[in-house]
C-alpha cells in the first residue's frame, strides 16, 4: 500500500527545518558510517517510546511543532548518517553526526 511522504527540507525558511503536512509520520535513521539509533526523542514536549531504535512515528499537527531527538553512535567521534521519512519516496531530510547529538527540528504544517 502506498504511503504517502508529509515531510521535506526546507531550506529558505530559517525557522523551520521541515515543511509538513498533518498526519501520521515515520522517520529512519541509517549509519553510513557506523550505526545510528534515536535514543531520545520528543515531539511537542511528549516522549516517543519505543527507544533507542532506528524508526521513530509521530503524529504532525497544523501549525509549528517541535521534534527534539537525541542520537546514539556506535562510533562517538566518527559516527553519522542520514534521516529519512518512510514513504514512497524515501525522502531524504538531512544527514547526522556524532559532533552533533541532539538536534531539535521545527516542523511547520498547514492544512487540515
Amino acid at each position: 500500500m502506498p504511503k504517502k511522504c508529509r515531510l521535506k527540507t526546507a531550506p529558505a525558511d530559517p525557522n523551520c527545518a521541515f515543511k509538513g503536512t498533518p498526519g501520521k509520520v515515520s522517520l529512519k535513521v541509517t549509519g553510513t558510517a557506523g550505526t545510528v539509533e534515536f535514543i531520545k526523542a520528543e515531539h511537542r514536549g511528549t516522549a516517543i517510546v519505543g527507544l533507542p531504535a532506528s524508526e521513530i512515528t509521530f503524529t504532525i499537527v497544523k501549525g509549528e511543532s517541535d521534534l527534539d531527538v537525541v542520537y546514539g553512535f556506535s562510533d562517538p567521534q566518527g559516527g553519522s548518517g542520514e534521516l529519512t521519512e518512510i514513504c514512497d519516496d524515501e525522502t531524504l531530510l538531512g544527514f547526522v553526526d556524532a559532533n552533533t547529538p541532539a538536534v531539535r527540528y521545527r516542523i511547520c504544517a498547514k492544512g487540515k
